[in-house]
This record gives structure tokens, sequence and C-alpha cells, in this order.
């Protein structure tokens, strides 16, 4: 399905970030969504900047601490207390040298999970070897449409890709439902199309002690639902493109009013 010679390119992830090409994010975005919403996140100049989370920013530290260690203290530095006037003006001057502030509590937990990550022998061996951050840019075979993906660990067949949950969530029967919920198994396919690898392998760790750690891996069927849904979502944005009209929510009912109904389970008189 891919119709040139794949190679990974080390670009910082500011530079991948900014290529317009789709990637997984953005086709989950258009199928939890709509195609309008996507439109609006990819493609609107004057829309507001999406702003992290706490939870995203847990999750970028731990990403470049695992992955990239070396370089995590060119990025973030631990600040005390930035509440007081001090400690604003000192928060000021790391964000204008391009660094991101964290407290001594986020400094412990990454310290924290980091450990349990290389205490854990399978986890650590799959997330020890081969290279971290790698950007792969492809062409999509049936819209002709750019894609790009970003591993957060590449080695020979198979990409290892690090997840960060609450308490309990590492577990199967949770982590299956973050899976659907969270469309991991269309990142998934969309990775595997773009590296040519063979395997795709999620290793979830909790945030909350002791850090239970799960590794888990889609079957050829979870797979293959990813790869409908992925190719669903490019057809729609390969005629969004072409038509310039991006559809919302309901946009497709002749009088653009939608009928709801209840549930079938709630219907059920037991």
């Amino acid at each position: 399905m891919i119709i040139h010679e794949v190679k990974p390119v080390s670009v910082d992830f500011a530079s991948y970030q900014a290529d317009p090409a789709y990637s997984a994010t953005d086709l989950k975005k258009l199928l939890s969504q709509c195609p309008k919403a996507l439109w609006h996140s990819k493609h609107n100049e004057l829309a507001p900047p999406k702003l992290p989370t706490q939870a995203m920013k847990l999750g970028s530290m731990i990403h470049k601490k695992v992955l990239e260690p070396d370089d995590f203290d060119k990025e973030y530095v631990v600040l005390e207390e930035k509440r007081t006037k001090e400690g604003k003006k000192l928060a000021l001057e790391y964000e204008q040298k391009g660094l991101t502030t964290y407290t001594p509590a986020d400094a412990k937990l990454i310290d924290d999970m980091t450990l349990a990550i290389c205490q854990h022998p399978e986890a650590h061996a799959l997330l020890d070897k081969g290279q971290s951050e790698q950007s792969f840019w492809w062409t999509h075979s049936s819209t002709g449409l750019d894609c790009k993906c970003r591993c957060d660990k590449i080695h020979n067949d198979t990409i290892v890709d690090l997840k960060t949950c609450g308490e309990g969530g590492a577990s199967p029967k949770a982590f299956t439902s973050s899976i659907l919920k969270f469309m991991y198994h269309v990142q998934a396919a969309h990775y595997l199309q773009g590296t040519g690898a063979d395997r795709f392998i999620f290793v979830a760790i909790e945030k909350v002690f002791p850090y239970n750690i799960g590794i888990y891996e889609l079957d050829n069927d979870f797979i293959d639902l990813g790869y409908e849904l992925q190719e669903q979502a490019l057809l729609k944005i390969s005629e969004a493109t072409k038509t310039g009209f991006w559809r919302g929510y309901t946009d497709e009912c002749a009088s653009g009013i939608q009928t709801l109904y209840p549930p079938q389970w709630l219907l059920n008189d037991d």
C-alpha cells in the first residue's frame, strides 16, 4: 500500500508537526468528530492554539525521559515554586530560553515511572533498543494523500509505542477500552502502513504507584479494523479536499436535522 521506498527521517517534533501530511491524530479527529472538526484543527489559520493538558504535558515528559534521556534536561527544568513573584520571574526566564518548568512532585513521579520501566525486563528490552522518535512520510495509494507518522521506538520490523494511563488503566480490560475510545488500532494500522513494519507493540504504564505495566499487541482482526477506519478517514479527507466541503455533524441529513433514538439496551425490558 506504500508506493515509494520508506526511510526514517530524524527531524525535531516541531518540524514534524508543522508538515501538512496527515497523521494518525488527524484521522482520529475526523473519525471521532467530523471532517469539519479536522479542517478547523489542521487548516484554519484563525483557530486558537490547543493548549496541552497536564496529562499531556506529563506524557510528553515521560516520553522524553524514557526515549531521549540525553535531551531531557535541554528541554525541562525543575522549578521549586512558581507562584511567588520570584518564581514567576524564573519561570518566564526559563520559558524565554525554550525550557519548560515542572514541579518537584512531577520530577519524582517521572523518575519513579522511568525506574519502573527500567526494572520491567520486557518493557525495558522493548524501549531500550532501536531508534527513538523517527518520522516517516508516504503517499497513500488509493487517495494520493500525503501521510506521516512518528514512532516512539522502531527496531527492525517492530514499532513500540509508550502509553501512560491512570490507575488500573494498563490492565487488559481497561487498555482494550482505551484502544477503542482513543482509536489506538487506527494508529497502529497507520504506522504499520507508513513504516512497512510487521509488528506494533504497546507498552502501557500507570501513573500511580506501583506503576503497573502491561504490554500488548493487537490481533489481525483488530489491525484490519484499524486499516478499514484509516481508509474511511482518508477517503473522506480526499472527498473534502476535492469538493472544498468539509462536512459537519449533521450536514449529511437532507434537512440538516437528525433524529436521535435511544440505545437498544435502554429499551430492553427485563
